[in-house]
This record gives C-alpha cells, sequence and structure tokens, in this order.
C-alpha cells in the first residue's frame, strides 16, 4: 500500500512537499547502489550523506555520474553524456515492467476515470422534460447543455492531449487537477438559475473532461507492451462507451425521486469518489516524466545540475512555433486534406453521432410509446450496454486469433478491414430494425435488441478504423488522434439539436420514428462500403500520401 501511495499523484505532492524526506525513492535511500550496467560504471557505487563524498562526486568528470547513464550513441553524436535513463532493463520503476496484477489495477481505475466523466453527457437527459417546464425553453433549447459538452470535450483534447506529453508534467499532472475541476463544476451546475447558466457550465465540464478522452488510450500504451496494447484500447474504448449509457439509467433514477438537479449531484458524487481514488492510487504512467522526476531527484543527491533525460533535451529543442504548427494546425491539415483520413473521420463522426441521437429518440419510443417512467426508460440503455460488452468480448478474440497472426505474417494494414465485412452491415439493419420495430404494436425489448445490435457492429468498425488509423500514420500518430476526437465530437454534438425533428417531423404517427431512422440506415448504408474500398484501395492512398507510413 505505501509503494501505492508514494507513486500516486498525493504522494508525489508529499515528496515534493516534504522536500523528499516522505515517500522517498529508492535513490534516496542511504546505501543505494545504482545497477548502472553501461559503459564505465563506478564499481560499486551508493550514495553516502557524507559531505567529502559528495565533494568528491562534485569533482569527478560529468560522464561518471552516478545515476547517469552513458550511452555509445550519445558520445559519438557528441551529446551531453549526463543522461538518466532506466536502471537497466528490468527497472521496476519502468511502468512496461510493472508486474500484472499492477496494471489491471491502473487499468481498472483508467476506466473508472473515463466512464466516471463520460457519463457526464447524458445524465441530465431524463430531465429534458422538468428542465423544459422550470426553465421555460423549448426542448431544442434544453439539449444545448448536451451538444455543448460533448463539443467541450472534443475542444480541451487539443490542449490536453499535448500537455500530457511534455516530461515536466506528464499524465496525472493533466488528469487529477482537470478531473478536480470537473468535480467542483458540477455544484452550481446543480445549483443553475437559469438555461444560460447551464450550458456555460455544461460546455466548462465537458472541456475539463476531456483528458480522459484525448489520453485513456496512451495511458494503456504506456504501461502494456506492443502485443498487448489492443487489449488495453478496447477496454477502455469499452470503459468509453459504458459511460454514456449508464448516465441515463442514474439520472432517471434521480430524476424521478427528486428531480434534474439531482441528477448533477449523483454526478459529484460518483466523480468525486473516482477523484479520491485516482488521487491515492493512480500513479505515473508516462515513461519520459518519471525519469524526469528521477533526473530532478539525482540532481539534488549529486549536486550535478547537467543531469537531464533524452526526452527532456528532445523537448526544449522544439521551438514553440513547431509545437503550434503539430498540436493545433496539423490536426486540420490531415483531418481535412487528407482524403482517406477525412472518410474515416466522417465514418467515425457518424457513428458517434447516431449514438448521441439516441438519447433524443430513446424518450420519443419508452416514454411516448411505451409510456415508461424515467427508470424504466434509463433501463431501456442497457440495451446498448448489453451490446458493448458483447462487442468488446468478440474483437479482443479476433484480436488473438485474427489480427496478430495477420501482421506477424506481414500482411498490411488494409487486412485489419476483413473484421469490418462483417460488423459494418450491422449498422443500417440495426437502425431500420429499432426505427421500424418502435410501434406500440410491437413488445418493447424489440427496440432495445435493436440499439444493441448497433453497438454489437459499431464498436468493432470503430476498433479497426482507429487501429488502421494509427498503423498507418505512426509519424503524425497524434495529429491524427486529435483531429479525428474533434471531428467526431463536433460531429456528435450538432446531432441532437436537430434529431428530435428528425423524428418527429417525418413520422409517420404509428412509426414515429420511422422515416428518420430510415434515413440515418441509408447514410450507414452508404458509409458501409468504406471497409472495402480501403481493403482494396489503401494502401493506394497511402503510397500518395505524405503522412502516412
Amino acid at each position: 500500500m505505501n509503494d501505492i501511495v508514494r507513486h500516486s499523484f498525493f504522494g508525489e505532492l508529499v515528496h515534493f512537499a516534504s522536500g523528499g524526506r516522505l515517500f522517498q525513492f529508492p535513490e534516496q535511500r542511504p546505501g543505494f547502489k545504482f545497477p548502472v550496467e553501461e559503459v564505465d560504471p563506478l564499481p560499486d557505487a551508493t550514495v553516502a550523506p557524507a559531505e567529502s563524498e559528495k565533494e568528491k562526486r562534485l569533482s569527478e568528470d560529468a560522464d561518471s555520474s552516478k545515476g547517469t547513464t552513458r550511452r555509445p550513441e550519445d558520445t559519438e553524436a557528441g551529446k551531453d553524456a549526463n543522461l538518466v535513463d532506466w536502471y537497466g532493463p528490468d527497472d521496476p520503476e519502468n511502468p512496461q515492467n510493472w508486474s500484472t496484477g499492477r496494471k489491471i489495477f491502473v487499468m481498472a481505475q483508467l476506466c473508472l476515470l473515463t466512464t466516471s466523466l463520460y457519463m457526464g453527457a447524458s445524465i441530465y437527459t431524463p430531465g429534458v422534460e422538468q428542465l423544459v417546464e422550470d426553465f421555460h425553453v423549448s426542448v431544442v433549447v434544453a439539449s444545448i447543455p448536451l451538444c455543448v459538452y460533448v463539443f467541450g470535450y472534443g475542444i480541451g483534447q487539443m490542449l490536453f492531449a499535448p500537455l500530457s506529453e511534455v516530461p515536466a508534467l506528464g499524465r496525472n499532472w493533466v488528469y487529477l487537477p482537470t478531473m478536480f475541476i470537473f468535480v467542483v463544476l458540477q455544484v452550481p451546475t446543480a445549483l443553475a438559475k437559469n438555461i444560460g447558466s447551464l450550458i456555460v457550465l455544461r460546455f466548462i465540464a465537458g472541456f475539463f473532461s476531456s483528458p480522459a478522452l484525448s489520453n485513456g488510450g496512451a495511458s494503456m500504451g504506456d504501461i502494456l507492451g506492443p502485443a498487448y496494447v489492443p487489449y488495453g484500447i478496447a477496454t477502455w474504448a469499452g470503459a468509453a462507451v459504458c459511460g454514456p449509457v449508464i448516465g441515463p439509467l442514474l439520472g432517471g433514477v434521480f430524476t424521478q425521486v427528486k428531480d434534474w438537479r439531482w441528477a448533477f449531484w449523483c454526478l459529484l458524487w460518483i466523480s468525486g469518489a473516482a477523484f479520491i481514488v485516482l488521487l491515492f492510487g493512480l500513479p505515473e504512467t508516462f515513461g519520459p516524466t518519471i525519469l524526469s522526476r528521477r533526473a530532478r531527484r539525482l540532481r539534488k543527491i549529486t549536486g550535478n545540475e547537467n543531469l537531464t533525460t533524452k526526452a527532456a533535451l528532445e523537448f526544449a529543442s522544439v521551438p514553440t512555433s513547431t509545437m503550434i504548427q503539430d498540436n493545433l494546425i496539423r490536426p486540420f491539415i490531415i483531418s481535412f486534406l487528407e482524403p482517406g483520413v477525412l472518410m474515416l473521420n466522417i465514418y467515425t463522426g457518424f457513428m458517434y453521432a447516431v449514438l448521441y441521437t439516441w438519447f433524443e429518440a430513446f424518450p420519443i419510443v419508452f416514454s411516448g410509446i411505451y409510456h415508461f417512467n424515467s427508470i424504466q426508460s434509463g433501463l431501456a440503455f442497457c440495451g446498448l450496454l448489453v451490446g458493448c460488452l458483447i462487442s468488446c468480448a468478440i474483437y479482443l478474440y479476433l484480436i488473438k486469433y485474427k489480427v496478430i497472426p495477420w501482421l506477424m505474417a506481414g500482411h498490411r494494414p488494409e487486412i485489419l478491414f476483413k473484421l469490418a465485412f462483417f460488423a459494418s452491415p450491422i449498422l443500417p439493419v440495426s437502425l431500420i430494425f429499432f426505427g421500424w420495430s418502435a410501434t406500440a404494436s410491437a413488445h418493447w425489448i424489440a427496440p432495445i435488441i435493436a440499439s444493441g445490435l448497433f453497438v454489437l457492429g459499431g464498436f468493432i468498425v470503430f476498433q479497426v478504423l482507429f487501429n488502421y488509423l494509427g498503423m498507418s500514420y505512426p509519424r503524425y500518430l497524434a495529429s491524427v488522434f486529435a483531429g479525428n476526437g474533434l471531428f467526431r465530437s463536433g460531429v456528435a454534438g450538432a446531432f441532437p439539436l436537430f434529431a428530435r425533428q428528425l423524428f418527429v417531423k417525418l413520422g409517420p404517427s404509428k412509426f414515429p420514428i420511422g422515416f428518420g431512422s430510415t434515413v440515418l440506415a441509408g447514410i450507414a448504408a452508404i458509409l458501409a462500403v468504406l471497409p472495402f474500398f480501403f481493403y482494396h484501395a489503401g494502401h493506394i492512398m497511402r503510397a500518395r500520401s505524405k503522412y502516412a507510413n
């Protein structure tokens, strides 16, 4: 337990505030031996508190300073050799070397972080009718707080994703402070006096919830080896889907028992409890940040101010103009001017948009047709949850028995689209099923099954597209994913604004969402062609691209 707290955000704060006296790291303890196995290590080097030994260390050549790792390539390039690195391949501080149990513990916390923040998008939707009465606004206006929340976390990741790659900050200094702000914001949101203040507060909350979406997959990559990263990302993505699905369920309970404001009090309790767990239990996972803090400790111990890390040197050498280009401009260039990326962004954005469109369609179906109360309407979203869990299990199986053997055999990245051959047609079929089974003469379980089928197919398609983008554009991975996140958040945030009109205006009265769902199914059918197109022509598009691998 002491080791868990020492590596947490709380432990880091206490360690820093105490000047290194509390929650000490191995190299700060008397008698510690540096297990350096590189060139010219000092024999039996230990850290001793004696002033004479410190003076001796200060007088030695910088290349033999304790705790540094001199690498031949650095010497040949004429670089500063005072680079702090891992204490060998088995260094326990390296996240890649953590035990399986500890990695699972960290993964569970990342999933908790993601779910607790992303249920915030939809948790108030069961109380929209109450909000309409309290603030005397239309249903469309009452839906704006949902839309701006999605816009907020789409914009926020453009800032927080690159910040988490700064060696001096890392993941936790982005996760925890923003999560604390998110938790605090739920208080004024629950007490909002008018729709204007609610909209502004929801946008800010969405903005500060974005690190979970932008950095969750990266954190999985920090702790898992390359062969296991797809498993971690699939698990994290499942948690990201579960958040918006669980939100209406909890919101429905509190809306019916109390009122719509209690949905935000519920979100305060859940996100607050998650914050406490992460504050004391989530370790820093970004390797360059861990090494940066090690270098800071070693500078204090040895007095050698030249100690640094390779990542810190690389970061310091990048001009501000280049950072702005990479983080703010390049994502837009690749997203809109790269045809392959644009087409796949449209597909992922559409799937995301349908999910948020259902926050408008479900009340029409289950409250309007089947006369469910708020709690029962929330339970209707469980079909999405079941579909996500089944799809995640299927995808993990396919990774082990299909994806990894394909890639090990040397196939092109386009081989991934084989998985979408059966998954992409599920989307239009499930939308037709959902729209025309939602009628008083049919059982209420039918549209629930249809919604679960959509998530079952959509999750696999999304994972295929996401992994293909990562494998095809490895040099500009951050820009590609940042642009994709902003694109799909923008599309998803816009759809609820016209979703109700799409369903209500098209009708017909016996099938109130029939034609609206058919329109969405038509779009899904057109986009379902993309996996087949990319399977046959994706390598040609990559060959013509200046960004692709």
